[in-house]
This record gives structure tokens, C-alpha cells and sequence, in this order.
């Protein structure tokens, strides 16, 4: 019972902040300081695509493995010059 009492508090939470939000936007909210928004969301959103396909280019590269060699002993050296 209490779960569902929390879980209705944030929904209503939430759906308030929404509101809110979209009669603010429409409300106080004059065409020019409307179009700095969009472009502000244009902005962060094209920012969060470029991050996203720099990590996803990252996952499954593929290493020579010389290459993978030589940076395990490099840091073995390195461990070993530290007197670990």
C-alpha cells in the first residue's frame, strides 16, 4: 500500500512538473526566448548523438594483437619500475 501511495506521489510529481513546464513555455514565454529554447534542445541533443557514437564506435574495436602485446608489457615494465 505504501509502495503504491509513493508511486502515485511521483507520478503526480512529475506530471505536475510537466505542466508546468508546457504552460510556462507557452505562457511567459515570448517567440524569441521560444526559439533560444529550441535551439538550446537542438543543441544538447546533437551533443548527446555525438557523444553516444563516440562510445559506440569505441565498443568492439578491434586490436592487432602485437599491439595489445606491447601495451601489456609496457605496463608490466612500468608495475615492475614501481617495485610492484
Amino acid at each position: 500500500m505504501r509502495l503504491l501511495r509513493r508511486l502515485r506521489n511521483q507520478a503526480l510529481g512529475v506530471a505536475a512538473v510537466c505542466v508546468v513546464g508546457y504552460v510556462a513555455y507557452h505562457v511567459l514565454l515570448d517567440d524569441k526566448a521560444k526559439s533560444e529554447m529550441r535551439s538550446l534542445a537542438h543543441t544538447v541533443s546533437d551533443s548527446c548523438h555525438q557523444v553516444a557514437n563516440i562510445v559506440n564506435s569505441r565498443i568492439g574495436t578491434i586490436m592487432d594483437e602485437d599491439v595489445v602485446a606491447q601495451n601489456r608489457q609496457q605496463i608490466r615494465d612500468a608495475w615492475d619500475d614501481l617495485g610492484f
